[in-house]
């Protein structure tokens, strides 16, 4: 399968479980609040005020968009652009740094949010170290279904099939 479709595949499967493990996180963690998952997907630092207020019907539907567009197809295609150019040999450890680096910039803004004094560092840590496991379980499905429905660890892979089919 070529990469753009090995991308977007790889993104609906990492999504779908990505899903699975915010809402999981927000049974254990919360009981029945959607805490984590509202976090992890807020539209308030990109939409404004009217899109901080819970609740609000316009806040969830472009919630839900931007979590789709951002997960399903605008990270798996950045992904599938760079995957040769990331440490490791294989999807999975392509993933995980992958998520490592989606999380390096959430961290990043958390860490200036608690600099500019808006965040406390103690109210933070726990959703902190929650979406590292978040970004994690994402990067690494995302590159394990990847390289699965590419049928090929790169394009610059040193191992290519012969096009002839012989076997040297």
């Amino acid at each position: 399968m070529d990469p753009v479709k090995s991308s977007i595949g790889g993104g609906v499967v990492a999504t779908a479980v990505l899903t699975v493990f915010l809402l999981v996180a927000d049974i254990v963690l919360s009981e029945t609040s959607l805490f984590v998952f509202a976090t992890f997907t807020s539209l308030c630092a990109v939409g404004g005020e009217p899109y901080c207020t819970v609740g609000s019907p316009a806040a969830a539907a472009l919630t839900y968009f931007w979590f789709s567009l951002l997960f399903v197809f605008a990270w798996p295609l950045l992904f599938g652009g760079f995957t040769w150019g990331l440490p490791g040999e294989s999807g999975l450890t392509h993933g995980v740094v992958f998520g490592l680096v989606l999380w390096a910039g959430y961290a990043l803004t958390v860490f200036l949010e608690i600099g500019l004094g808006r965040e406390t560092f103690a109210g933070t840590v726990p959703i902190v170290l929650l979406t590292l496991g978040a970004y994690l379980v994402y990067g690494s499905v995302l590159g394990t279904v990847y390289d699965r429905l590419a049928g090929h660890r790169t394009f610059l892979s040193e191992d290519v099939p012969d096009p002839s089919g012989s076997q040297l």
